[in-house]
Formats: C-alpha cells, sequence, structure tokens
C-alpha cells in the first residue's frame, strides 16, 4: 500500500458509508439506502460480511501463499458461481469483526501469508468495511484485489495506493453471454475501462476462466483487446470451470485438455504473457 493513501485509508472508509445513502458503487445504480436497512442488488445493507478465510496456495505466482478472505454478496448473477449460496443470502454471513479480522491477519502473515487476497462475492460492495480494515493494517501489507471489476468509477478512487495487485476476472468477451450467464449485458465495456484504470494504478494479472464452447465468443474477443490494449499484461487463463448442476446458459460440460491448451496457443500466438 502506498504511504499516503493508507493515512487517508480511514477517511476513505466514511466516504464508502456515506455513499451507501444512495448507493452506486455499481453500475446496477440501485440507489437504495443502505444504511437504513435496504438491500441493493447485492443483497446487503451496510453490515459488511465475511464468510470463509484461508491461507491458499493455488493462486498465481508470486502470490502464494495468500491469505484469502472471501466476502459475501455480489452483484454478478453469474449462473457457474461456486460461491452462489453466499451471493444469494449473504445476510447468512457472520457480521465483520475487524478486530477479530486483523488478529487472523497477523496470524496468517506468521503462517507465511505473503498476500492478503480480498474477494468473494464481490469486493466493491463491501468497499466501506474493506477500507476500514485496510486502515488498521501494516502499510507494508501486500493487496490483492480479486474482482469482477463490474463496479463504478467511485471503487477505482477508494481504493488507488491501497490495492498492490489487481486480479481481475475478465469473465466474457461480449454482451450476450454477459447478458446471459452473468446477469449484465453493459459487463464488457465496464470491465475494459476498469481493468485500463487498473493497469495504470498497480500490477495486474488478468484472469479468465476457459468455458467449453466459448472460445470464439468470448476468448478471442478478449485476447484481442489485451493484445491491443496491455500487450504486456500477465494473462492466467484458468481451467477450474465447474459447470452448474443444472446448466441454461452455461456450459454443461468441463473443459477438457486439448481446450485448455488451444486456449493458451491462441494467447501466446498473440503475444500474451501466459502464467500460472
Amino acid at each position: 500500500m502506498d504511504r499516503t493513501a493508507y493515512r487517508q485509508a480511514g477517511q476513505r472508509a466514511k466516504h464508502a458509508r456515506n455513499a451507501l445513502r444512495n448507493c452506486r458503487l455499481c453500475p446496477r445504480n440501485c440507489g437504495v439506502d443502505r444504511t437504513a436497512g435496504h438491500l441493493g442488488y447485492c443483497r446487503l445493507d451496510d453490515s459488511n460480511r465475511c464468510f470463509r478465510e484461508m491461507l491458499y496456495c493455488g493462486e498465481e505466482t508470486g502470490l502464494n501463499p495468500s491469505h484469502q478472505i472471501y466476502f459475501a454478496g455480489c452483484n454478478l448473477a453469474c449462473e457457474f458461481c461456486t460461491v452462489a449460496e453466499w451471493n444469494h443470502c449473504p445476510q447468512a454471513a457472520k457480521k465483520l469483526n475487524t478486530e477479530q479480522l486483523k488478529l487472523k491477519i497477523d496470524q496468517r502473515k506468521r503462517q507465511g501469508a505473503k498476500t492478503l487476497n480480498l474477494l468473494g462475492g464481490e469486493p466493491a460492495v463491501n468497499l466501506h468495511g474493506i477500507l476500514e480494515l485496510l486502515a488498521q493494517l501494516d502499510c507494508d501489507t501486500k493487496v490483492v484485489w480479486n474482482s469482477n471489476m463490474y463496479y463504478n468509477g467511485i471503487v477505482n478512487d477508494l481504493t488507488a495506493g491501497l490495492v498492490d495487485v489487481y486480479l481481475p476476472d475478465f469473465k466474457c468477451g461480449n454482451a450476450d453471454c454477459a447478458e446471459k450467464m452473468l446477469g449484465a449485458a453493459d459487463y464488457v465495456e465496464v470491465v475494459k475501462q476498469n481493468i485500463l484504470k487498473a493497469h495504470r494504478q498497480g500490477e495486474i494479472i488478468v484472469r479468465h476462466l476457459l468455458m467449453p464452447g466459448h472460445s470464439d465468443c468470448c476468448l478471442k474477443p478478449i485476447l484481442a483487446w489485451l493484445a491491443k490494449e496491455m500487450p504486456d499484461v500477465k494473462l492466467s487463463l484458468r481451467a477450474d470451470y465447474v459447470p452448474p448442476a443444472t446448466a441454461v446458459a452455461s456450459p454443461p460440460l468441463y473443459l477438457e485438455e486439448e481446450q485448455r491448451q488451444a486456449a493458451v496457443e491462441l494467447a501466446e500466438d498473440a503475444g500474451l504473457n501466459v502464467i500460472l
């Protein structure tokens, strides 16, 4: 974290909490008063809820071991989400206790954690609580923003200098797939703008979850855009897609190894830096 931004984290948290009175943290622009107990699209009021924390060694090279903190609630409706129950019913998760979580973060550091990995759900809809947490941590904490990147400019402004590594999950390459599988037709354009801003603000590793049957419509457009806009970017092609039990718009099959290899070849042919 940047020292100047770190000193401002507490004030930024207050600004983020005030923004909940007419919540427009993301493009849903619900406009509800979350401080009055009203729920936005993310199904959250002004409480922050954490449903899981753990030391994890399965992230990209350079991030491990990573202390993952999962925040409940999300502003997308991904049919293939592996933590969907915590997004559908975030109020079922425990309220965030900043002091207890700080102690857990210190413990995980002693156990070898190199990074603090903020994910969910979606961290952006929990912005005020995350900023309150960061204000309590050491400035040398290496923070990873593990996000779907579907949020408005206020999130970029309030996280600038506090995030060391952006880990955007670039899910779809076109509006039709985004509308069907994520419930957000404007997803691609929003995410492109936020990835460009993140690229200017800190280190970035772009993730794409490979899905069977989505090479032409999603993978190839994403690779072409990255090669044009940020050819030096680190790209992580994830092959851990899990088909939902009752797939409607999402692929009903697992990814095959031949499909993963073909995707890596496409990315390398585009001149991109594919990492593990």
